[in-house]
């Protein structure tokens, strides 16, 4: 018998975290998974009577926050000492979690400004952050951003899959600096070799030419409206970027829609324009260069 799928929120009862929960336990509604609620009590010292403090607070905030749809959820409450960053990997894995659903605030809080984790190491599962702003309806218009020239099949068929299970449009949009006509042909080439591979019939790839991702992100949004925003990257660069301040600051179309964080050791940068991507791509190659001792 195949395991319910679980989905993993964390909550520290602000009201961006509410949000989320309406958000979460309504696409876990849509997918049949049970959801996981944990609050990490920081600092505090956690008695056992701080814990069944915080258990039946966790319970009654669902209650009263968490929509219709979600009132039948299997829900298990989990209270850990300690702060979200140091906990996540260990309850990702102990309540086998699919799927880590959060507040850019809750799961982004505790990063320090220029600071880039490995997803790797942050949480073994795909992530999905939910800007407070973002109202849960079935997916009808995923949009994944991918380089068509670097692609894992495994995160190919993953996005498909769950396409496939909301009957949703998926747009694999692939973002382009001004190039010649030469390399222009061969990103077209590799688009139409990878739309010879897709095994869901209802998908369209797009290739634009925009050197900045999150602009690009933007622009697509303004014009249609995607119901989910899906990246593939090897670490939390894209994510802090994504709900940075300055994009807060200019009311941007992409901030309505949610972001789901796939894991891939991409080769290419995530965009033309990455400075991080792009210094760490100078570091790998200098780092291969082999040294000549004399």
């Amino acid at each position: 018998m195949k395991p319910t799928p679980r989905v993993l929120l964390p909550f520290n009862f602000t009201d961006a975290c509410v949000a989320a929960l309406r958000y979460a336990s309504q696409f876990a509604s849509s997918i049949g998974a049970d959801l996981v609620l944990l609050h990490c009590a920081g600092e505090n010292q956690l008695t056992s009577t701080f814990q069944s403090h915080l258990m039946s607070r966790l319970r009654s905030f669902t209650d009263r926050y968490m929509p219709s749809a979600g009132k039948s959820l299997t829900r298990f409450c989990v209270v850990r000492s300690g702060f979200l960053r140091e906990n996540l990997p260990s309850v990702v894995e102990n309540h086998n979690v699919n799927l880590l659903v959060a507040s850019p605030e809750a799961l982004l809080g505790n990063i320090a400004p220029g600071e880039v984790l490995s997803l790797t190491n942050f949480a073994s599962c795909p992530m999905l952050l939910v800007p407070q702003q973002a109202v849960f309806q079935p997916l009808k218009e995923i949009v994944f951003s991918v380089d068509v020239t670097d692609t894992e099949a495994s995160v190919l068929e993953l996005v498909q899959r769950l396409a496939r299970g909301f009957s949703a449009h998926l747009t694999l949009l692939h973002l382009h600096g001004k190039v010649g006509a030469l390399e222009l042909c061969q990103v077209q080439k590799a688009a139409s070799s990878l739309q010879a591979q897709l095994t869901y019939p209802n998908t369209t790839i797009v290739c634009q030419e925009e050197e900045d991702l999150l602009e690009g992100l933007n622009d697509f949004s303004e014009l249609y409206t995607p119901d989910l925003f899906v990246v593939a990257t090897r670490d939390t660069h894209l994510l802090n970027e994504y709900f940075s301040g300055r994009y807060r600051k200019t009311s941007a179309y992409h901030l309505h829609t949610p972001l789901l964080n796939l894991y891939q050791a991409r080769k290419t940068a995530c965009s033309e324009g990455c400075i991080h991507c792009n210094t760490h791509k100078q570091v790998q190659e200098q780092e291969a260069v082999p040294t000549v001792e004399v």
